[in-house]
């Protein structure tokens, strides 16, 4: 495994901009208390520095500090879902991966259609984090929805049968399952929307030059596979998820 050294909000080195990320898995996580980092926007980080000769200063925090710090700063860019940011905050330089959005649930009803999302939320509820919308899914009063705090803890809140599903990005799920030991194979899952990650700058530097070569690198690295073969990585092989109708 690959282990980079990322420190949480140091001081940058000498002409570094900072690059803000969530810290989730599989995107960027700690792998132990010393600073070592991993993670698919790690990687994918590490290797704009390569391409591009840009010094860049990794700012691995929670969705909640990442929120706030990226727009607090000035010349500063950010690898985050897309609806975390509106253009006024940060304009989008590029996408950066694409990934389902699912509810899971541990049930023996098939769940293939919008309408079996919304019986089962009425159960006990959808968990879902904390200020993320997922499409049009956050908004639907139709679904009853329980706020979580960590994919970890929702996961571990189906097990127990306290929530009837979770609903949250397919990586982000299969890492967080992979922590706690929970079976994904065995529940159902059904995908309600499709996210990405893209890359933002605030708007002030987005016709800069450091810009203009970072946006040409992360093209150039969706161009040559370099960015699929980091996902595949870290993505589990899943069985077939039908879309809800």
């Amino acid at each position: 495994m690959l282990l980079v050294t990322a420190m949480l909000l140091t001081a940058p080195s000498a002409g570094a901009v900072n690059l803000y990320l969530t810290d989730v898995a599989p995107f960027a996580y700690f792998t132990d208390k010393d600073g070592h980092a991993d993670g698919i926007n790690i990687r994918i980080a590490h290797e704009l520095e390569r391409r591009t000769g840009i010094s860049l200063n990794l700012i691995i925090v929670p969705t909640v500090r990442h929120l706030t710090l990226f727009v607090a700063d000035k010349e500063a860019y950010s690898i985050s879902h897309r609806e975390n940011f509106n253009d006024d905050e940060g304009q989008i330089l590029g996408d950066v991966t694409h990934y389902p959005i699912v509810v899971v649930a541990h049930t023996e009803t098939p769940i293939t259609t919008l309408e079996d999302v919304i019986h089962l939320s009425q159960q006990k509820g959808i968990g879902m984090m904390r200020r993320m919308t997922y499409g049009t899914f956050g908004q639907d009063g139709r679904i009853r929805k329980v706020e979580i705090s960590t994919l970890d803890g929702g996961l571990r809140m189906l097990q127990a049968g306290r929530i009837s599903g979770v609903v949250a990005s397919m990586p982000a799920l299969q890492a967080a399952a992979k922590k706690n030991g929970s079976d994904l194979q065995s529940a159902q899952c059904v995908v309600i929307a499709h996210g990405a990650h893209v890359l933002r700058v605030r708007p002030a530097f987005a016709q800069t030059n450091t810009s203009r070569q970072l946006s040409a690198a992360l093209a150039a690295m969706h161009a040559d596979g370099y960015i699929a073969r980091v996902v595949s990585d870290f993505l589990q092989p899943s069985r077939y998820m039908p879309s809800v109708e």
